[in-house]
C-alpha cells in the first residue's frame, strides 16, 4: 500500500473513559468530515460502540480478541475491506504493546492517554510502569472525572515529570475544565526556600506559573551538572528523578548562569541562592527558564538525593 493512513493512538486502563473519548471526537466532526473512520480496539468494555451511531459517525468498528490477533497481516486485511481515510487505535494497556506492530504506512498524527481520576492513585500506585510508558509516548494527557482539591494538583504534578512535554487537561465528569485549587507545601514571595522533599512540586510549577517565580529569589539545596555542551559560564541545577523504578531515573533541572571565575564542581552537592528569570523565543512559545546565580556553597549529598513521583 503505497499511501499512508493518519492515525490517533487512545492510550488507557480498561473503563478510563477511551471509547467515550473516541466516540466524543467522531461526534464532533473532528474526523468523519475526512470520510471514513476505522476504529480498531484492543479491548470491548462498558462502553461500546452502537451499529447506529457508527454510520451516523461514518466509522466503522473492529474489536480484537487477542494480542495474537492484533497483527499487520490482520491490520492490513481490515484497511482493505472498509477503506478508510484515517485509523483510531484503542489499546488495552494491559497487553504487551513491545510486541505489537503497525503497518508501515500508518502514520501516527497524535497520541493520547486518558486517565479516570477516581481510581489514578491505586492504579499508579500498583502499575506504575503501565502509566509511565503510556504517558511519556503521548501528545496529550486527559485525567477525566476530576473532582477539586489539592490531590488532583499532585496527580499532575506526578504525570507531568514522567512528560514535560504533553498537554494536560484535567476534566469533570461531564467533561468541562477542572481547575484544582493548588496547596504548595512552601511559601510564596520575593525570596523562597524550597525544602529538598519540595523541589519536584517546585520544578514542575515554575512551568505551570511562570507569574509567580519570575524575578524571585529562590534558595534550594541540587546537583551542579555541568557539560561542554552547555552556553560558557552555565551548569543545570537540578536533582535526578524516578518515574517509575531504580532504572528509569532522568535528570530534571533549570540552567543555571553565573558571572567571573567561580568554580562549579561536576555533579557536585550545592546550597543555591538564584534569582528566577523567564525568557521566550518567540510569541506563544514556551517559557525558558534561567537562574542566575546570586551565590553557592557547596554541601555534602542531601539524604535523599532522588525525587520520586508522589504517591
Amino acid at each position: 500500500m503505497a499511501r499512508t493512513f493518519p492515525a490517533v493512538v487512545v492510550n488507557g486502563i480498561l473503563e478510563s473513559g477511551k471509547t467515550t473519548f473516541i466516540r466524543d471526537s467522531l461526534r464532533n466532526g473532528d474526523f468523519g468530515d475526512i470520510g471514513k473512520v476505522l476504529i480498531l480496539s484492543q479491548e470491548e468494555g462498558i462502553e461500546e460502540y452502537e451499529e447506529d451511531d457508527l454510520e451516523s459517525y461514518n466509522a466503522v468498528a473492529y474489536v480484537f480478541s487477542s494480542p495474537e490477533e492484533f497483527t499487520v497481516e490482520k491490520i492490513n486485511q481490515l484497511i482493505k475491506e472498509y477503506k478508510p481515510r484515517a485509523v483510531f487505535f484503542e489499546m488495552n494497556a494491559m497487553w504487551d504493546q513491545e510486541n505489537l506492530k503497525f503497518p508501515p504506512y500508518i502514520l501516527v498524527e497524535q497520541s493520547f492517554t486518558i486517565i479516570d481520576a477516581t481510581t489514578f492513585k491505586t492504579y499508579f500506585n500498583n502499575m506504575r510502569q503501565k502509566f509511565v510508558d503510556m504517558v511519556r509516548a503521548s501528545d496529550v494527557v486527559i485525567l477525566n472525572r476530576c473532582v477539586e482539591n489539592s490531590e488532583m494538583a499532585g496527580y499532575k504534578r506526578s504525570l507531568k515529570l514522567i512528560n514535560q512535554g504533553a498537554v494536560y487537561l484535567t476534566l469533570d465528569d461531564k467533561g468541562n475544565n477542572v481547575s484544582f485549587a493548588e496547596d504548595l507545601p512552601y511559601k510564596l514571595g520575593d525570596e523562597m526556600s524550597i525544602s529538598d522533599d519540595d523541589f519536584g512540586i517546585f520544578y514542575i510549577d515554575t512551568f505551570d506559573n511562570p507569574s509567580r517565580y519570575d524575578g524571585k529569589i529562590v534558595e534550594f539545596d541540587c546537583m551542579s551538572v555541568t557539560s561542554k555542551r552547555l552556553p560558557k559560564n552555565t551548569f543545570v541545577a537540578g536533582r535526578l528523578a524516578m518515574t517509575c523504578c531504580a532504572n528509569d531515573i532522568q535528570l530534571i533541572g533549570h540552567l543555571c548562569s553565573y558571572k567571573g571565575p567561580i568554580s562549579i564542581r561536576e555533579n557536585g552537592w550545592i546550597k543555591l541562592k538564584t534569582k528566577v528569570h523567564y525568557s521566550f523565543e518567540y510569541e506563544g512559545a514556551e517559557p525558558q527558564i534561567v537562574l542566575e546565580l546570586l551565590s553557592f556553597k557547596e554541601i555534602p549529598e542531601i539524604e535523599n538525593p532522588v525525587v520520586s513521583l508522589a504517591n
